[in-house]
């Protein structure tokens, strides 16, 4: 039996959902798996597989900028946590080995430091698989406000070396490395249903301000001949009045309604944009204000996958709708042409 440790970043859903197929497809191998995450991708963890354990991880928050590491700010950040992260980090790896009764055979990160520092000091095999680390073998590209070292600086920091990478992209990377794979998304097999064609899903990332989702609910709500199926953290009961817009807090329901749906409005996270395009929907971005959003962005305005929001005004909507059959047969070439490389066949290398 192999024993393996997976480490899942707590920030955001894309990494979860993302582990959540890969420890699906480990399960089908004579494995013993134990998940390392934070306190609220521990509750999904726990109803999604009820019998795998789960450790708990803290980590401090790194902020950095195109100069480097922002030590001052870190440093602030870190005593106002006031957690004493050494003292973490050992518990955390005493757990692993009391868990496993032993040191794992190999960890699995999804941009998890904890495990791939624990990695480190025990000499087990790291294999990266997550979608941040294209970073490192991309060109930058100018981006007003934000700066790719501040993705690389990060992933160097967390991650000075692995004994593999799978990175997942919705869009090509061409890296010429052979510890490095790039594969197609890993999304879980979401079935298509039938297309309500006058059926949106809005997604509000929980990491942003209202006041920019507000705008962009005062635009849709004179939408009408259109239902705006709304999914967000936040309160915005005012909009309810509405009959196009339904409010929804995030649930099991989400997929239903973006596997029926005819076009996608979202910010630029790369975990939804990979299950739209799965579903050859069309989307409507609003990144947020990070390098890694914003260039998602760009790779859906550069393929021609959809629209990237310049001021979300009724007629920039109305602009994305008249070429709506553009971006869906331009989806559907770009898969043809790019999609070829399973993750699960790479997981599958690992057993052989």
């Amino acid at each position: 039996m192999k024993k393996i440790l997976v480490g899942i970043c707590g920030i955001g859903n894309g990494h979860i959902n993302r582990q959540i197929c890969v420890i699906e497809q480990l399960l089908k191998y004579d494995v013993m798996v134990v998940v390392a995450t934070t306190e609220d991708k521990k509750k999904i963890i726990n109803r999604k597989f009820s019998k795998i354990p789960v450790i708990l991880v803290t980590i401090p928050w790194i902020t950095c900028d195109d100069n480097g590491l922002d030590y001052k700010d870190c440093l602030i950040k870190y005593r106002n946590n006031n957690i004493d992260q050494y003292e973490k980090f050992f518990e955390f790896c005493l757990s692993i080995e009391r868990i496993f009764k032993s040191k794992p055979d190999l960890i699995i990160s999804d941009y998890e430091p904890n495990v791939a520092q624990y990695a480190y000091a025990s000499m087990v095999p790291l294999l990266c698989m997550e979608q941040q680390s294209k970073f490192i073998y991309l060109d930058e590209i100018n981006i007003k406000g934000a700066s790719i070292k501040e993705e690389v600086y990060r992933l160097n920091y967390f991650f000075p070396k692995y004994d593999k990478r799978i990175i997942s992209s919705f869009f090509p990377i061409f890296v010429n490395n052979e510890k490095v794979t790039i594969v197609s998304p890993i999304i879980p097999k979401i079935n298509s249903n039938f297309k309500d064609s006058k059926k949106v899903v809005v997604y509000f990332s929980p990491y942003s301000d209202s006041e920019k989702y507000e705008r962009i609910l005062n635009v849709i709500k004179d939408i009408k001949n259109y239902t705006f199926n709304v999914y967000t953290i936040n309160n915005y009961k005012k909009f309810e009045k509405y009959e196009n817009i339904n409010i929804h807090s995030f649930s099991d329901k989400f997929q239903d309604d973006l596997s029926s749906c005819s076009f996608l409005l979202s910010t630029g996270g790369h975990q939804l944009l990979s299950e739209s395009l799965s579903l050859d929907i069309p989307i409507y971005v609003f990144p947020l204000e990070t390098y890694e959003q914003k260039y998602n962005a760009l790779m859906v305005e550069k393929y021609n996958l959809g629209f990237v929001a310049k001021d979300f005004s009724c007629d920039e909507i109305n602009n994305f709708l008249s070429r709506y059959d553009e971006f869906h047969n331009n989806i559907i070439c770009f898969k043809n042409k790019y999609y070829n490389q399973n993750w699960e066949d790479e997981l599958k290398k690992l057993f052989d």
